[in-house]
């Protein structure tokens, strides 16, 4: 008898609404303590970002795509012309501004030269003068300058001679070389500056480099003209 009262009991136990409720209490409370983490992971995702997760532009597909150079061309001449202005010159006026500046449109030269150096690292703000004084010295023993370093080169191109002693040099010999005739190469001539200091140069030989066609550079003629007038406007 006592042990079929105890069954009794606890199959009431077991089955009472009060247990029941308990289960389904504990149930909840476990997934608040232990949310889905997938469905966690999405619901913080559209709370800072909603909809604005996009691609930054430049990553993705597009950014191993081929540029287009000529439309980058037009890109430029476009920026060019809003930039400076929207006028378009003539034949003449942009034949006239070749001719004025067809040297800055003519295929590397070839040279031929000697360059002593003064470093401004050595002379500081007296480069120049120390530069100047060794030229005449020099010339009243018609002799080499002596200087910090002395170079001889061969068959250099003038794009080179920019990579090393910087496009203002090269511009300022090239100019000193075509104010001479041809039989009549500066040497010894300078000083000419440089981000190193000052040189003193001897042009052994050009050859110079050919003058690029107005048609085959049309396109860099009427930007470049355009901003000539811009800065003269």
């Amino acid at each position: 008898m006592l042990i079929i009262l105890g069954l009794f009991f606890s199959t009431t136990y077991w089955h009472s609404p009060w247990s029941s409720a308990e289960t389904e209490k504990d149930w909840a409370m476990d997934q608040l303590t232990t949310p889905d983490n997938s469905a966690l992971q999405n619901r913080i995702n559209n709370q800072l970002f909603g909809s604005a997760i996009v691609d930054a532009p430049g990553i993705g597909t597009d950014i191993d795509s081929t540029v287009n150079e000529s439309a980058m061309d037009a890109k430029l001449a476009g920026l060019t012309k809003n930039v400076t202005t929207q006028k378009l010159p003539s034949s003449q006026q942009l034949n006239d501004f070749y001719q004025s500046n067809r040297d800055s449109y003519r295929e590397p030269s070839k040279l031929w030269l000697w360059v002593v150096g003064f470093t401004t690292a050595r002379h500081g703000g007296q480069v120049f003068e120390k530069a100047q004084l060794a030229l005449n010295h020099s010339e009243e023993k018609s002799s080499t300058p002596e200087g910090d370093m002395f170079d001889r080169y061969g068959a250099i191109l003038s794009t080179e001679l920019e990579e090393k002693y910087g496009r203002a040099f090269t511009a300022k010999l090239l100019s000193l070389i075509s104010d001479n005739d041809s039989e009549s190469l500066p040497c010894w001539a300078g000083p000419i500056s440089s981000p190193f200091g000052a040189h003193l140069v001897c042009v052994k030989k050009i050859n110079w480099g050919a003058y690029t066609p107005l048609e085959e550079i049309r396109s860099e003629l009427i930007n470049d003209w355009r901003f000539s007038v811009a800065t003269e406007s």
